[in-house]
């Protein structure tokens, strides 16, 4: 309905220049393209349709992005199996289709497979059209399906950057968009001492978490996030039980 009102208004502002009225037009499109953008590139809006932030317990979410990484993905498969927590890891198909052992190992330790799309275009997702959008999250469904036989039921975009067409995709294959509330800019900056800091002002119960494979701290921002829950006694969710996940 909202995709429609959009479409709406967008051939209404056409149809306004078209007929002379110019300015009456071009106005109609900067109301129109403002909250689309606001609702595109910040990963908090859920102007196009639910996003899941927090989780309905006292416990921490913990989602990792961009993988499997063959060096990040064992040591991090390793602390958490150490520490007895259990984690969402949001993949890339492309990196799927390459390591689908490390997939396997994944949902064999007790952890949740999540769709991050198939090649992860962080620069462009955002502007995509409904086909390409359609077919970033179908092939990785795909590849998931095909690797362990069964398709993640939930997305996050890249970067979170969900666009005007994801919401329909989703709701096409029955899944849900799930964003975060903590994060330590992990994928941006090898800074640990910056990403902690961050964390820390975050983190709290209730809290999704993110963090991120495939960069040079991974294991270690992961092992703080556990430190960090273990100093102030909080638990984390196990996100394969829907009551804990808010499903």
């Amino acid at each position: 309905m909202r995709l429609a009102l959009m479409v709406v208004l967008y051939l209404a502002g056409i149809g306004l220049m078209l007929s002379g009225h110019f300015w009456l037009g071009t106005g109609l499109h900067v109301l129109l393209v403002t909250p689309i953008l606001w609702g595109t590139l910040n990963p908090n809006s859920s102007l196009f349709g639910a996003l899941q932030r927090t989780v309905p317990s006292n416990k921490i979410w913990l989602t990792l992005d961009d993988g499997p990484d063959p060096v990040d993905t064992p040591a991090v498969l390793e602390l958490l199996r150490e520490r007895g927590v259990k984690a969402t890891f949001f993949v890339i198909g492309e990196k799927a289709d390459q390591h689908p052992d490390l997939i396997r190992q994944i949902v064999a330790e007790g952890h949740q497979l999540a769709n991050h799309t198939h090649s992860h275009p962080q620069g462009t997702f955002w502007c995509l059209g409904p086909v390409r959008t359609f077919r970033e999250i179908s092939r990785c469904q795909s590849s998931i399906k095909t690797i362990t036989g069964n398709a993640p039921t939930i997305f996050r975009a890249p970067v979170g950057h969900h666009n005007i067409f994801v919401h329909p995709v989703l709701r096409r294959f029955g899944m849900r968009l799930v964003g975060w509330t903590s994060r330590g800019l992990d994928g941006v900056s090898t800074d640990l001492e910056d990403i902690v800091e961050r964390l820390h002002k975050t983190m709290a119960p209730g809290t999704i978490v993110l963090a991120h494979e495939s960069t040079p701290v991974a294991r270690e921002v992961v092992e703080a996030i556990l430190d960090r829950a273990s100093d102030k006694g909080w638990k984390f969710i196990d996100p394969l039980q829907p009551t804990e996940a808010g499903e």
